[in-house]
Parts: structure tokens; C-alpha cells; sequence
């Protein structure tokens, strides 16, 4: 039996999470090294400059290794107090401005949002992959793919030599147990659960080298498993020393204060039920470690385990926002009508936080916000100026209709326009395409037809239960009931109902809301969730990748509102749009199951990227063993009635005013906030708001 570290994940967690929190005030030292690479090598072909301007970060950060850590890889080797005596102010500005004038990918053109092939770089070792490119270059080959896979070369053996400076630095500290980790890894495959760990995590330090962000850790109950039995089986590890071992790692996560999903459970290719002991040991550190930056989500299934439903309620319910869950069924069946092949869509996993992602087979991730709401009152106009006789509702959801139609090719072409303005050429990826399949066997850019699949992009469909809302109250009252004149409703929502308070009132409510299992109202979220998904997919990509929908918007909810003029469900002109698919602050007063009644309306298939569902609850409504049951009947539900996505915040509306109130006492509350979870005492006060106007269920 041997000791996994010297110190405590939580000693480890507190130096990180120190670090995290002073992070914002130092001096990033990467563009000075990349600068380096750039004025030696800046007249050779592309991939060769990028790719050693990579290998010169890594070869020349100061390496930050705490005493006694199991797991060794640090954010923070790239970043400084302040400039070193060495290098002056000028000579930094100097250096930041070459660096942004050389550009490099961003967000949108596919940089960050992304994961490794994990599995392959496991089973093969940074040797084997390196083995491969090196034999690639000498097949068969143009020369811009021998310089593609030169590229590669050059950073997986910057990686290797990574391992290895970590080797040294822990031999020169008497850490001769993790010296001989690392220097195993820098070559060969790994051969136990911590040597596979510390491999993932140099990994993931390296995309951290590059300033990617968010990037995930995918399917990692699948992957270590086999590694983790060879471990128990052997007697060299105990399931506590495999835990301490997790939970090691979710504190280097801390460290990162970004999100990094992490996805366990599901079906596995072959369609039996993939959830293992490490599945329950990864809820069991997201338990107990409770940062909010290691983004668990948990794939459910018709065969899940009575006990896996339980476990994630335990993890849950302790209030840090994870797991998320999401629907095996309906993603699986959204994949394989974009042609993935059935094996690949059940190995699916998530990045940033709850995108769709083919781990390793596809380029990066990006996404787009789509105000659908400004495109409901621009129809209200445009019906406004036809003649009385022909205003119908009809008449108005075709108008709504048609501008969705249009403003979303325009967004898709807009979003073609900035990929097309990153040519895989003057941009290339080189270490992500050495970690991606099949990027060495076709000696291409990860960007340049090197993946197996292509990429997608989400466009978010903001303000679901906003527009169903509103389109409900204009069908009841306006046309149904006919309780309001159409021009009348116009010159409210242009005065923001001052003048009209009654008529606000009224359109607030009287009209069905959506979440509360009314069928007239659900039945217009459905349409809508339906109607942009097929608008979306019939765009594609100039590689060929899809646009899918989202019903989705992060926090830009708020931001998107302030665009937005009054709306026909009441509310006013910038305030805040309804959140992700969720419904309406507040407007879902019929319980939890009238809830998610509604929220099960909509067919989610076609949307690949993903949805957000936030329902809220008191604590005390699943306290005990009958809480547990209560909470399984939820997640028995949300399987068998195909919901793509739930996630919960079980603090309770008190203690979110009082900390927001005093703050002091609240440093570590951590609360889901979209698709992702934050302290929420360092969310801005809008953010806070919009958490605490959710609706509490007890």
C-alpha cells in the first residue's frame, strides 16, 4: 500500500483556492515567452512557429510545486507577482504587442471549449501518440502535412519534456515518489491510477499554457477505470486512497477558477449502463471538496441505478449546483440524426457548461447569443401597421416566423464570416490536433479537415418562456377574449405600461404562464423550441459542421433584457429576459410537478448544444429519507419523460438574501447560477438578483 500524498486535498484546496482569488491581480508571463519563439523562428512555415512558441512556454515557465502535492501542474507557473528584474515594463508592452499582432484563434473560431482524447493519450502515452506523428511524416504526405505533423511532433515532445522538468524539480524536493511518476508518463503509457491522473492534469496545465478556457475532462469515470481496477485488484490502492486521489485533483480545478466539466454515468458504446464505482467516487469528492469549478454532469438512462439517482441527490443536495443531469435518450437520438454513428453519440460527453461534445473527434466548441424576444415585438410592429381586418394571431406567428427565419441565417452567416476570417493556415492548432482523431493519420490541422467529425456551433435561443408568455397573452386577450385592443397594447408597451398599470396587471396576470403545466402556453414553448432547433439546421458550416440550437444563455439573460422593450407578458422595457428554459421568475406557482410537466412539453432533440432547466428548491422540502425519495421521483421523471437537462439549487431564498446582505459570513456559499455554479457572494449584484427571483419550491 502506498501514500498517495503528503498533504490534504484540503491543505491543497486552500493554497488554490488562495490562488484563484488573487489570480486577477498578476502578471501573465506567456506572451513573453511566446514572443521569444516568434522573433527566432517567425519566417518558418506556421504550424512550425505556433507549435514552438508553445514548446517555448512550457520549456521556460518557472515550475510552482506545492510540498507534499500528489498531483503536480500549477496555473500559476505562468503567471507573476511582477515583472522579473530582467525584463522592464517597455520590454513587456513591447512583447504583449507582438504577441497580439501575431493574433491566434478565439471563442467563436474554435479555441477554447474542448477536451483531449483522453482514452487514446492513456492507452498510448505521450510516446506512442509521438510515435505515430513522427511514422505519419514519413508516409505518404504533402508538404504542408509534413509540416502539419512536424508541428505535432514538436508539441507532444514539449510536453514530454514538461513531464519530465516536473520530474526534477519534485527529485530536487525529495519527492522521489512523484519524480518517478512523472518521469514514467513523459514516455511511456501510464500504468496506475495516479500515474494516468498526473498525465490528464499535465494535460490540461498544457491547454492552461495556451489560455484555452473552460476546457473539460469528459468521461473521466469511464477512462481511469480500467486503471483504477488494476489498482484495487493489485492492493496497491484502497477506494479511500482512489478518493483522496479524485479529490486532489478537483482541487487543482479550484485553482483554474473556470469551469471544467467533468462527466460521468450514461450508456457506454455499446449501449450497456456505463456507471461504475468511479462514477460514485466522483460524486463523493464533488461532494466533499465543494468547488464550484469542477462542473460535474451526470448522463441518466432508462437503466440507471437506483443508487446512482440517490448518490447524485446526496451530492445535490449539500447545495454546491452539481451534478447537472442530463437525458442519454434524447441527446443520443439528437446525435445520430446528424449521422454520428450510434457508438460515437453514446460516448458523448459535455464542455464548458452543458455542450454537447464528441470527446477527441471534433474541433473546438463555440456558441452564440440570439435575442428571440426583439424578434416578437419587430412582428408586433410590423402587425401594428397592417389593416385591423387582417391582424390575426395566425397572422402574427407567421410574422414572428419569418423574421426568426431570416435573422438566424443572417446570425449563421455572420458567425461563417468570423471562422473564415481564422484560415487553419495563418492559425494553426498544432497540440490540439496531435490530441484529436484523426488529425495524425490525415497529417491535418484539427481546423483544416484533421477531425473525424466536424464542429458545431449553438446559437442560444434567449427568452423562451418570455416570448411564450407573451405570445399566450396576446392569443387570449387580444384575440380570444378580445379584453384588449391590439393598438392599445402597442401604445402600452411603448409608454413601458407607464400609464397602463392595470393593463400590466392584466397581461401579467390573467394569461396561462409558462411552468405550469397548461397546455396553451406549454404548447407555444414547444413551437418555439421545435420551430428555431429546424431553422438552425438548415445551416451549415464551411467545413461542413452544424449550427444546432440552445435554449440557453448563460447570464446574458440580463444583458439581452436591457435591449428588449416591454413585452406582452408584462414585462418591462430592460429588465431581465426569462432564464435559459426555464420559466419565468416567479410565474411557475403550481409546484414542482406542474413544472416540470411544462419544461417535458418540448421535444429537445434537435437541440444538440443543449438546455439549461433551473428548478429551486427549499432544502427542508427533501430533508430525510423521504427527501431522497421525493428526489428520485423527480429524476424518474425527467428519464422517462425525456427532459434534456435539470440542474438544482437547494439553498434556500433566506440564505440567499442574507448573504447577500453580509456577505462576510458567506465566503464559501457556492449556488448554481446557469450552467455552471459560482460563490455567490463574487457574483455581480445582478446576478445575485436573478438567482433570487427564481422561485423557491417548498
Amino acid at each position: 500500500m502506498t501514500s498517495v500524498a503528503e498533504v490534504s486535498w484540503q491543505q491543497l484546496f486552500e493554497q488554490t483556492s488562495q490562488f484563484n482569488r488573487q489570480a486577477a491581480g498578476l502578471v501573465d508571463m506567456r506572451p513573453c515567452w511566446r514572443v521569444q519563439a516568434y522573433r527566432r523562428h517567425g519566417q518558418e512555415a506556421e504550424p512550425i512557429v505556433r507549435a514552438k512558441a508553445f514548446a517555448s512556454v512550457l520549456d521556460n515557465a518557472p515550475l510552482t510545486i506545492e510540498a507534499g502535492a500528489a498531483i503536480v501542474g500549477s496555473k500559476s507557473s505562468f503567471l507573476a507577482a511582477q515583472l522579473p528584474d530582467e525584463i522592464s515594463q517597455a520590454e513587456y508592452d513591447l512583447a504583449l504587442k507582438e504577441h497580439t499582432e501575431r493574433g491566434g484563434r478565439n471563442f467563436w473560431a474554435g479555441w477554447d471549449h474542448t477536451l483531449a482524447d483522453y482514452p487514446t493519450i492513456l492507452n498510448e502515452g505521450i510516446g506512442g501518440i509521438l510515435a505515430r506523428a513522427e511514422q505519419s511524416m514519413y508516409e505518404q504526405h504533402s508538404s504542408w502535412q509534413r509540416e502539419n505533423l512536424a508541428a505535432m511532433v514538436i508539441t507532444l515532445r514539449a510536453l514530454s519534456r514538461f513531464a519530465r522538468r516536473h520530474a526534477d524539480e519534485c527529485r530536487s524536493m525529495g519527492r522521489e515518489d512523484l519524480a518517478t511518476i512523472l518521469d514514467a508518463i513523459s514516455e511511456h503509457r501510464p500504468q496506475t491510477l495516479h500515474q494516468a491522473i498526473q498525465l490528464v492534469w499535465l494535460v490540461q496545465t498544457a491547454f492552461v499554457s495556451q489560455g484555452r478556457y473552460a476546457n473539460a475532462l469528459g468521461r473521466i469515470d469511464q477512462y481511469l477505470l480500467p486503471f483504477y481496477q488494476a489498482d484495487i485488484d493489485s492492493g496497491r490502492l484502497t477506494r479511500q486512497d482512489a478518493l483522496d486521489l479524485l479529490c486532489h485533483l478537483w482541487a487543482r480545478v479550484e485553482e483554474l477558477g473556470e469551469v471544467t466539466n467533468i462527466c460521468i454515468g450514461g450508456l457506454t458504446p455499446a449501449g450497456l449502463d456505463a456507471t461504475n464505482e468511479l462514477s460514485y467516487l466522483c460524486l463523493e469528492a464533488t461532494r466533499l471538496v465543494q468547488t464550484p469549478h469542477a462542473n460535474l454532469s451526470a448522463r441518466f438512462h432508462d437503466d440507471s441505478p437506483e443508487q446512482y439517482h440517490r448518490a447524485c441527490f446526496e451530492c445535490i443536495r449539500t447545495g454546491v449546483g452539481f451534478p447537472a443531469i442530463f437525458n442519454d435518450h434524447v441527446l443520443i437520438e439528437g446525435l445520430v440524426a446528424l449521422g454520428i454513428p450510434l457508438e460515437v453519440a453514446r460516448d458523448h460527453c459535455m464542455v464548458g457548461c452543458i455542450e454537447t461534445m464528441l470527446a477527441g473527434r471534433q474541433g473546438a466548441w463555440s456558441d452564440s447569443r440570439f435575442n428571440t424576444p426583439l424578434y416578437l415585438l419587430e412582428a408586433m410592429h410590423q402587425l401594428a401597421a397592417e389593416p385591423a381586418d387582417n391582424r390575426s394571431y395566425d397572422r402574427l406567428l407567421d410574422l414572428f416566423a419569418e423574421r426568426v427565419s431570416k435573422a438566424i441565417a443572417e446570425h449563421a452567416e455572420g458567425v461563417r464570416d468570423h471562422i473564415a476570417a481564422y484560415p487553419a493556415a495563418r492559425f494553426p492548432d498544432p497540440f490540439l490536433s496531435a490530441l484529436t482523431q484523426d488529425c495524425i493519420g490525415r497529417g491535418r490541422d484539427i481546423n483544416d479537415g484533421g477531425a473525424i467529425f466536424p464542429r458545431m456551433h449553438g446559437i442560444a435561443i434567449m427568452g423562451l418562456a418570455t416570448v411564450a408568455d407573451s405570445l399566450a397573452a396576446v392569443r387570449k386577450l387580444v384575440f380570444e377574449e378580445k379584453l384588449v385592443d391590439y393598438d392599445n397594447l402597442m401604445t402600452a408597451l411603448a409608454a413601458d405600461y407607464d400609464g397602463h398599470e392595470p393593463l400590466r396587471r392584466l397581461v401579467e396576470q390573467r394569461p396561462p404562464k409558462y411552468g405550469n403545466d397548461v397546455a396553451e402556453v406549454d404548447d407555444i414553448a414547444a413551437w418555439l423550441v421545435e420551430f428555431s432547433s429546424r431553422q438552425c439546421l438548415q445551416h451549415r458550416m464551411a467545413d461542413g459542421g452544424w449550427f444546432v440550437s440552445a435554449m440557453a444563455a448563460n447570464v446574458q439573460n440580463i444583458s439581452a433584457g436591457r435591449d428588449v422593450g416591454a413585452t406582452p407578458d408584462g414585462r418591462r422595457a430592460g429588465e431581465p429576459l426569462s432564464d435559459a428554459a426555464s420559466p419565468f421568475f416567479g410565474r411557475d406557482r403550481n409546484g414542482p410537478t406542474a413544472f416540470l410537466h411544462s419544461v417535458a412539453r418540448p421535444d429537445y432533440r434537435p437541440v444538440l448544444t443543449g438546455s439549461v432547466v433551473n428548478m429551486k428548491f427549499e432544502p427542508q422540502l427533501f430533508a430525510g429519507e423521504a427527501g431522497v425519495e421525493r428526489f428520485a421521483a423527480i429524476t424518474h421523471f425527467f428519464v422517462r419523460n425525456r427532459i434534456q437537462e435539470l440542474q438544482f439549487n437547494f439553498t434556500g431564498s433566506a440564505t440567499l438574501a442574507d448573504a447577500q446582505a453580509h456577505p462576510e459570513r458567506y465566503g464559501n456559499l457556492v449556488v448554481r447560477v446557469s450552467g455552471f455554479s459560482a460563490y455567490f457572494t463574487r457574483l455581480e449584484r445582478e446576478v445575485q438578483d436573478d438567482i433570487l427571483r427564481r422561485r423557491a419550491h417548498s
